[in-house]
């Protein structure tokens, strides 16, 4: 239950990556910051979980969560003007589907007979392993990666926030590709140590890749035209279109030539600040990135209250302006209102759903 005596400056209804880099920043200038999240856990939907706990995310999810009767402590001349739920709009229909992982044989590459003898047995993985082994590996709600010279890292870095995570550089890049996964030749030694690509492929794509870094007029007058279209009049070759378009530039192919060049400068640029591939992850998942600007937050004095939420505020209605309250209290066991009872004077209310 929240006190009369919470500072609050800033405030905000959920903890998701801007939200957390806000309230960091806040608090770092000496604002007085009070964060709340209807969630039990950091960082919304950038959120990384144990197999466990995305179990019981789901399982809260599927229950409907009951409505709280906060007309009933309204005097007259207020209203209450709820908020929206994000969590509303961004999850429908969830489901358990359980599924057999059985591979069709059109999935499956042919190896060769030598190949045959040597490949390993399928281990056949069930759920109950899955649940005793689901502490040593985390799912991420937003699978993403940080370019080594990308904004992001450049912000954790001036800001200090990076000594709060621990990060890996991602060792190799792999693309699938005619029913194989194949590595993608990043640096200048993964070119010529390929045995993917030939003599003749590997002078093609070091000459490519070196034409790219510099901007050339060439490039300026046909850079509203598809990507792939651009890479085809390099005569480049299908082994070359595919690494530069679908694993090093990352666009689609009807992404135009300006794009393309600007993505495949991006990873170039960002190639041997780390490590040998352009990027880096944090080692307990994506998650840990809102967490670190949350723990700088309350570092410098932030005020983090978790399972709890701005309901709603409540407006006078004859000055239209938000009125001060004190007047709810949550029952922590059915999360529903009690009798009245202090708890903030910032005009809103808190709900724990």
């Amino acid at each position: 239950m929240l006190s009369d005596s919470v500072p609050l400056c800033f405030c905000t209804n959920y903890i998701c990556l801007a939200e957390s880099v806000v309230a960091a920043a806040c608090s770092r200038v000496g604002q007085r910051v009070l964060h709340v999240d209807r969630r039990s856990y950091y960082a919304a939907n950038w959120a990384s979980f144990t197999f466990t706990g995305l179990l019981t995310w789901i399982q809260q999810h599927q229950v409907n969560a009951a409505l709280c009767s906060d007309w009933l402590l309204l005097e007259d001349g207020e209203e209450l003007i709820y908020l929206s739920n994000p969590d509303a709009a961004s999850i429908r229909n969830l489901q358990d589907a359980h599924m057999e992982g059985e591979e069709s044989d059109a999935d499956k590459p042919h190896p060769s007979a030598a190949q045959s003898q040597s490949e390993p047995t399928r281990k056949k993985i069930s759920y109950a392993h899955l649940v005793k082994e689901g502490r040593r590996f985390n799912i991420d709600l937003v699978s993403k990666l940080m370019y080594s010279r990308g904004s992001l890292v450049d912000l954790l870095i001036k800001s200090n926030v990076s000594r709060y995570a621990e990060f890996k550089n991602v060792s190799r890049v792999l693309t699938y590709r005619h029913g194989n996964i194949e590595q993608v030749p990043c640096s200048r030694a993964d070119v010529f140590a390929s045995r993917q690509l030939s003599v003749v492929e590997k002078r093609k794509l070091m000459r490519f890749l070196t034409s790219c870094v510099e901007e050339t007029e060439q490039q300026q007058d046909i850079s509203s035209r598809p990507y792939l279209e651009f890479l085809r009049d390099q005569k480049l070759g299908e082994n070359l279109e595919h690494f530069l378009l679908h694993s090093i530039a990352m666009v689609t192919e009807d992404a135009p030539t300006e794009d393309g060049l600007a993505a495949t400068r991006h990873f170039l640029r960002s190639l041997g600040r780390y490590g040998n591939t352009p990027f880096l992850f944090p080692v307990y998942g994506l998650g840990e990135i809102p967490q670190c600007f949350c723990r700088m937050c309350a570092v410098f004095g932030g005020i983090y209250c978790l399972r709890h939420s701005v309901h709603c505020l409540l407006v006078d209605k004859d000055t239209n302006r938000y009125k001060c309250s004190s007047r709810l209290q949550f029952n922590l066991e059915n999360q529903s209102v009690k009798k009245p009872c202090p708890i903030n004077n910032h005009g809103f209310t808190v709900d724990r759903s």
